[in-house]
């Protein structure tokens, strides 16, 4: 009977969670704040804060052949859905945003570091308010490695790069790694950046839009780097870390009040260390 009604408390927490101005907290450091509702979005795998439209979240599913972008707000509903147009996603990973429009859709996932190439995606960000339709790639990278093939599951961008971080397993240090977004017919290599000392699989990375924080998601929580605009500071700056065990949290963005992140269940947490507050 105890076994019965602990289950009831916590379903019902979790279907709380999901109404607007329910946030609870679900662990120290860590609100739940909401849960996505749209059935189609099995797993959230990346997310990212539009810039042009406030209050407005872009997601997307794990894996290949989703070609569904998602635009939902903090609370996990969906305001629009736009299939890509011109993208034939491999293992569709992340998603990152820059100060000129554009939407960066990251094919990277290499899970047993079977592929020997991954791609990124450039679109127009497109406005949740319009009528859905097509959302046509403007320009795709062709990223080659620099040594043995590795899985990613993270990008973000800063002036004129690109970057991925690895994930990485047995304790190894997940590395930072970019690209110039330029145009280029031939596939482009990784140039390494630094290696941080993060040893937990890392499955999402966003950076502030000021360039001064690099919150980063792993197995174990989340971290934030103090970088002030240079990433190569994570290979010496030790980060901010608030613990977030058995939640398979796989994506975050920065909002102004901490870092906000998805999981595989739906779940969409935000982490309130002081730390983590991009303004």
């Amino acid at each position: 009977m105890k076994i019965v009604i602990l289950v009831s408390m916590v379903t019902a927490f979790l279907a709380g969670c999901g109404d607007a101005g329910s946030a609870q907290e679900f662990a120290p450091g860590v609100r739940l704040v909401g849960r996505i509702d749209d059935k189609r979005i099995k797993e959230s795998s990346g997310i990212v804060a539009s810039r042009q439209h406030p209050s407005v979240f872009w997601t997307h599913n794990d894996g290949k052949g989703k070609h569904l972008l998602f635009a939902i707000d903090r609370d996990g509903r969906t305001r629009a859905a736009f299939p890509i147009k011109g993208a034939h996603f491999e293992d569709w990973e992340d998603i990152a945003s820059d100060g000129a429009g554009h939407l960066y859709l990251a094919d990277i996932g290499n899970n047993d570091a079977k592929r020997n190439s991954l791609a990124v995606d450039e679109i127009a960000e497109p406005d949740p308010g319009a009528t859905p339709g097509p959302v046509v790639v403007k320009r795709t990278w062709r990223l080659k490695f620099p040594g043995a093939p590795f899985n990613c599951e993270s990008i973000f961008i800063w002036k004129h790069y690109g970057y991925v971080i690895s994930k990485v397993f047995g304790d190894k240090p997940a590395q930072v790694f970019r690209f110039p977004l330029k145009d280029a017919d031939d596939p482009i290599t990784l140039e390494l950046v630094a290696t941080t000392k993060i040893t937990s699989p890392v499955t999402g990375a966003d950076i502030s839009t000021d360039g001064k924080l690099l919150g980063v998601v792993a197995k174990d929580g989340a971290y934030v780097f103090r970088i002030d605009g240079d990433v190569a500071r994570v290979a010496t700056t030790r980060p901010a870390f608030t613990p977030l065990k058995d939640q398979h949290v796989e994506a975050c963005c920065f909002v102004p009040d901490g870092l906000l992140a998805t999981s595989e269940d739906r779940s969409i947490f935000l982490f309130t260390d002081p730390a983590f507050r991009s303004q």
